[in-house]
């Protein structure tokens, strides 16, 4: 019987070190492409806005160190999106304006802090309700 090549005149002993060869030079490739990686920002969905308005949206997330939209929680700004009937989330959602922006996270904050119902998880609710207000301040 031939299994991974062992049993086909392959003896044990080097197939096993064949397999260990094999899977350093694997990790060894791993590591060395996440070092020459570009870092990602810490913010995985980064809306588009005016100049202004990005740069507001960056120092809020400097300051804060929150990230509004993480990957394993759903965000006020997504159920706003939802509520409103447009499909998906759009990286305009800001709008194109100081006072656009200004609106939405006025919105937001509104909603953070008069839920329809308890936030199913409260420590982020507080986290992105703290981002949202350092926002509307750097908007002025």
């Amino acid at each position: 019987m031939n299994v991974n090549g062992i049993g086909a005149g392959y003896p044990a002993a080097g197939y096993e070190t064949r397999r260990t060869e094999r899977n350093v030079a694997g990790r060894n490739f791993a590591d060395a492409m996440n070092k020459a990686a570009t870092k990602k920002e810490t913010n995985t969905f980064r809306p588009e806005s005016s100049d202004e308005v990005m740069q507001a949206w960056d120092k809020a997330l400097a300051e804060t160190g929150v990230n509004p939209f993480p990957m394993n929680c759903i965000s006020t700004a997504l159920v706003l999106h939802v509520e409103s009937g447009q499909q998906g989330l759009s990286s305009t959602f800001l709008g194109d304006s100081i006072g656009s922006a200004k609106s939405m996270a006025e919105r937001i904050i509104h909603r953070l802090e008069n839920p329809l119902t308890p936030a199913a998880n409260p420590d982020f609710a507080g986290q992105e309700l703290m981002f949202y207000k350092k926002f509307l301040e750097f908007l002025g």
